[in-house]
């Protein structure tokens, strides 16, 4: 399993690189310039490459893809990385399902809390992988929030894929290079049309600094491409995406994965 770690121009805050400094991996940016700019600042603790494609996330995910061998699995990694948690009785557990209620909710939150060292992070990965393969899937994430009760499945299949940290297979699914902004929908509804679902393994939770500094900026930075991205993604996925706008943000600037599981083409027991 290859690891990636996606990169723009946080040439001193860089942090995901660090976190897998005795594994091999890869970090791509854009250009030989860029390239000196991060071996300057020393940062990168693995290897680089300058794959001289046009800004913009997608455009790098799909050289990633393009690196890989044909059904070949590898770890996806945006550059913001603060911590990596887990639920510190993953291994202890003999079910899929937590019994999370109002009494246990607190210790489960603070057992969610747990650090996930590189060796645990990286053979969990390749358990969800497995877990992927036996259901026919091609792309995994990781929990969407830390809020214990929202965590009791271990696995879920309809959701969003966070761009943050994928696992994902080299399939004949590429990026729209017209998406770099919330390019995890597309792919995410890429996914559910072509293959079904997805996995999410709720027990990890890989924390990112959001709409930080740098690469596409803030939130009110990248607004109005999110708008445009968000009306693209809405009409070229119907089906699977909406319009889920949020208080004190602009009309039509959030979406969301429709609670809908009609495409699962093989009909794939995953729920």
């Amino acid at each position: 399993m290859k690891i990636i770690i996606f990169t723009y121009d946080r040439y001193d805050t860089i942090s995901t690189s660090k976190y897998f400094k005795d594994v091999k991996h890869t970090v791509l940016c854009h250009d030989n310039e860029s390239k000196n700019k991060f071996i300057d600042a020393g940062n990168i603790y693995g290897d680089i490459i300058a794959t001289q494609q046009p800004k913009g996330l997608s455009n790098n995910r799909n050289y990633a893809l393009d690196m890989l061998n044909e059904d070949e699995w590898a770890l996806f990694f945006v550059d913001d990385l603060i911590d990596i948690t887990m639920l510190g009785s993953y291994y202890e557990q003999t079910t899929e399902r937590l019994d999370i209620n109002y009494q246990n909710q607190k210790k489960y939150t603070q057992d969610f809390n747990t650090k996930c060292d590189v060796k645990t992070f990286l053979n969990i990965c390749n358990e969800t992988i497995k877990h992927a393969e036996q259901k026919g899937l091609a792309l995994c994430g990781f929990s969407l929030t830390g809020n214990a009760p929202w965590r009791d499945k271990k696995y879920g299949y309809w959701s969003l894929v966070d761009g943050r940290c994928w696992l994902v297979k080299k399939t004949k699914l590429r990026q729209d290079n017209n998406v770099n902004c919330i390019e995890d929908y597309h792919f995410t509804s890429l996914n559910l049309k072509t293959f079904g679902g997805v996995v999410i393994n709720n027990w990890v939770l890989t924390d990112c600094v959001r709409y930080g500094e740098g690469s596409y900026g803030t939130l009110n930075q990248r607004m109005e491409q999110k708008i445009k991205e968000s009306k693209y993604l809405v009409n070229k996925f119907p089906d699977f995406l909406m319009y889920a706008d949020k208080a004190n943000m602009p009309k039509n600037s959030h979406i969301r994965v429709r609670a809908k599981r009609k495409y699962n083409p093989n009909q794939i027991n995953l729920f």
